[in-house]
């Protein structure tokens, strides 16, 4: 389970907040807010991503 930093709180992966902005994914506390992550997607999401 993914923990936020900044609040400490532990969340299931499918509850963190997803902003996607053509190629780049940014991912925060649902929470508080805070970032825990950004990535560019080069092509198509990855197998592992289940939001499609």
């Amino acid at each position: 389970m993914p923990t936020c930093k900044h609040c400490g709180g532990e969340f299931a992966a499918d509850d963190l907040v997803r902003h996607e902005y053509e190629r780049t994914v940014i991912v925060h506390c649902p929470d508080c807010g805070y970032v825990l992550g950004t990535y560019n997607r080069h092509s198509g999401p990855p197998k592992t991503d289940r939001r499609v």
